[in-house]
């Protein structure tokens, strides 16, 4: 009997220790920065249209421990997580970044294998609702009919809410248009099949014209005014973008989507926790992704980087939900 006990002690601690060493690689092995990325050149061009306003149109709010949202040993205390839009109010139009969750998602989920919706609940879906998309719209004075909507990205946090816009106009790169609609008819927990379907009919490619911007290398000028102009940042998703909001040479915005999920990753060149990182679909491009921000970051400290779901950054472009900034 003593015998067996001592062999259990043993194989207790020995399991102990590997998981003492498996935590130890993922805290401090992967706390080494990205490699920086290439040289790259440097092309400013702030907004020169007048009249323009980016606006805080919040859907959704959690709360997550600090240590989920970067890999290594993170310095962000606690995870502030928002769910929100950023409209953009232009003389030619409203255009909106993101639109959160579809009211409908737990019934667009109900039939998904048991790992899947147990994925989808556990991460998208359990952000408390602060309000659908179009009641957070509409409160900043939005008219739904005449909108356009440019999702950072196909997940269902930032593409569901076009179920309930169903007059909103899409545009999207090519790349995840076709990778969104490859799953219109599948239970699949990167793309919610009801929210692809609702894209249908509306969506329009955008049209992305080689040359610098900033430190990227094609760009799309929505309005040809420079005052909102989207780059691509795939890695996350097949077509992920960040959109540029210039709102005044000295007031410039870079929503990045979910290439990063607090700015704490930009400032130290720092990939995505072991939990996050399942969400990326290619951990290279989106390695390369984050390094070309932080090149951004460092030429140009002045421009606001805007995670989607870091919470204390919007608060510190914002103030507040529902307000305004020219």
């Amino acid at each position: 009997m003593n015998r067996l006990r001592q062999r259990t002690k043993l194989i207790v601690t020995l399991i102990l220790l590997v998981t003492a060493l498996v935590v130890l690689v993922v805290l401090v092995v992967r706390d080494r920065p990205i490699a920086q990325a290439p040289p790259h050149a440097v092309v400013s061009a702030p907004a020169r249209a007048a009249g323009i306003q980016a606006c805080w149109a919040e859907m959704g709010r959690s709360d997550a421990p600090g240590q989920v949202a970067t890999a290594g040993l993170t310095r962000t205390h606690g995870w502030d997580v928002t769910v929100s839009g950023l409209l953009v109010r232009h003389p030619k139009g409203d255009v909106v970044i993101d639109v959160g969750n579809s009211s409908a998602f737990p019934s667009e989920i109900a039939d998904y294998d048991f790992l899947d919706r147990t994925w989808l609940e556990l991460l998208p879906g359990s952000n408390r609702v602060v309000a659908t998309a179009p009641a957070a719209l509409t409160a900043l004075g939005v008219d739904l009919a005449h909108l356009t909507v440019v999702p950072s990205h196909a997940h269902v946090d930032h593409l569901g809410g076009l179920v309930d816009l169903p007059l909103a106009k899409v545009l999207m790169p090519q790349e995840e248009i076709a990778w969104a609609a490859s799953h219109e008819q599948d239970r699949y927990m990167h793309v919610v099949a009801a929210q692809a379907r609702a894209m249908a009919g509306r969506v329009s490619p955008l049209a992305f014209t080689a040359g610098p911007y900033e430190t990227f290398d094609e760009s799309a000028d929505l309005f040809s005014d420079g005052s909102v102009v989207v780059v691509k940042l795939f890695g996350h998703t097949p077509g992920s973008v960040g959109v540029f909001v210039n709102v005044s040479p000295e007031r410039r915005m870079f929503h990045v989507g979910d290439a990063v999920n607090v700015m704490e990753a930009i400032e130290r060149r720092l990939t995505k926790s072991v939990i996050m990182a399942s969400t990326d679909l290619s951990r290279a491009e989106a390695d390369r992704t984050v390094a070309r921000i932080a090149q951004l970051h460092e030429a140009e400290p002045g421009v606001l980087i805007l995670p989607a779901h870091d919470r204390t950054t919007w608060v510190h472009a914002f103030g507040e939900p529902g307000r305004c900034v020219r």
